[in-house]
């Protein structure tokens, strides 16, 4: 059997990967060898490696990286451990492929030392542009230093080829996070009513705030009151707000919604995480999904929920047609707040069409059998 390494360090990653993993624990030919770190063992970004252990896959290892500072200096000292970390696991687990998703900065660490030693890896989601972030760097770098390539539309995979100066191992294969739509069995709307505690007869928000990178905190917090101000300006809306990630900033701007949620609690709730399936449901009978991540851009136009995409975090990539981009500022988020909680769902599969999984476990199959 070949030993085949998913490394994960945050529950949006782990959630777009899970069917590949899925796929990988039930293969006759393959062994999974799944890999916990970064944020999945953190306290305050609720321990997702518990989600993980629920959904029934083995964790083959758990390595700590994180530190306690959150400034930029601990960031890089935490990628630092991650190396260090990473070297010894692979020594002990010896996979034959290391599969990687996205543009987080763990994923220098975990490439870089799967480059040095000499363990090709697979890589998804590269070729795309986020303008916003320096996530654009990162995903360019871990791309020169892969070997199997699985972005999720042409363009991308146009942009990859242009940087490696080859189209040989690059496939496009559709974004994986669709998969769940079609293989989840998602809540009902009383369903997820029930669960959330929410009224079923008022406007329902999704919102999810990540820092940009590129800003300083205080532009971050900036942003993050901005779009408190306007959320507390709407009449008759329920919001269900997700914390931020572990970049540098997040704890910042989970901070700020503790504090402002607390005394907001008739229409405001916070959570570390929901779970995938809560997730998606709740994004699937949302009204509106609000916010700077990637699945407002990626996954909500899959089931047609109007999005509000706030600032320069997504700049670059593609927006469908039911997404509506704004700036940072307060009454700019105010309006594009109003206009989309009157707009039609529309429905726009340009990131593909929910069978993403099954292309990549059958390319790294035949790379593997070479």
């Amino acid at each position: 059997m070949k030993k085949v390494c998913v490394v994960t360090a945050a529950r949006s990653e782990y959630g777009l990967m899970r069917w590949i993993i899925d796929a990988i624990h039930h293969d006759d030919e393959l062994e999974l060898q799944l890999v916990v770190t970064g944020a999945h063992l953190s306290p305050e970004q609720g321990l997702t490696y518990k989600f993980i252990e629920a959904d029934g896959y083995p964790i083959a290892a758990k390595v700590p990286m994180l530190l306690s500072s959150n400034d930029e200096a601990g960031i890089a000292k935490s990628m630092g451990v991650c190396s260090i970390s990473m070297a010894d696991t692979f020594s002990c687990l010896k996979p034959d492929i290391i599969i990687v998703l996205g543009d987080r900065y763990e994923l220098l660490s975990i490439v870089g030392t799967a480059l040095v030693m000499r363990i090709p890896v697979a890589h998804i989601s590269g070729g795309d542009v986020t303008e916003g972030a320096i996530d654009d760097e990162v995903r360019n770098a871990v791309s020169m230093m892969s070997t199997l390539h699985f972005p999720g539309v042409e363009s991308s995979a146009k942009n990859l080829h242009r940087m490696l100066g080859t189209d040989n191992n690059v496939f496009a294969v559709g974004e994986p996070g669709l998969d769940s739509f079609i293989r989840f069995d998602l809540w009902t709307k009383d369903e997820t009513a029930n669960n959330l505690h929410l009224d079923i007869n008022r406007k329902w928000c999704l919102v999810t705030l990540h820092p940009e990178t590129r800003l300083c905190i205080e532009d971050n917090l900036s942003l993050a009151e901005n779009l408190f101000n306007a959320m507390q300006r709407t009449s008759g809306v329920q919001y269900v707000i997700t914390k931020a990630n572990a970049d540098i900033g997040g704890v910042y701007i989970n901070n700020f919604w503790a504090e402002v949620v607390e005394s907001n609690a008739d229409r405001m709730q916070l959570y570390s995480s929901l779970g995938q399936i809560r997730y998606l449901s709740f994004m699937k009978h949302a009204d509106i999904v609000v916010g700077n991540s990637s699945s407002g851009i990626v996954e909500a136009p899959f089931m047609g929920t109007p999005v509000v995409n706030i600032g320069d975090r997504q700049k670059g990539r593609n927006i469908c047609k039911n997404v509506i981009c704004c700036g940072r500022d307060e009454e700019e988020i105010y309006h594009a707040l109003l206009k989309a909680l009157t707009s039609d769902r529309i429905i726009d599969t340009y990131w593909g069409d929910g069978y993403t999984s099954d292309r990549i476990i059958n390319q790294i199959k035949h790379y593997l059998s070479k």
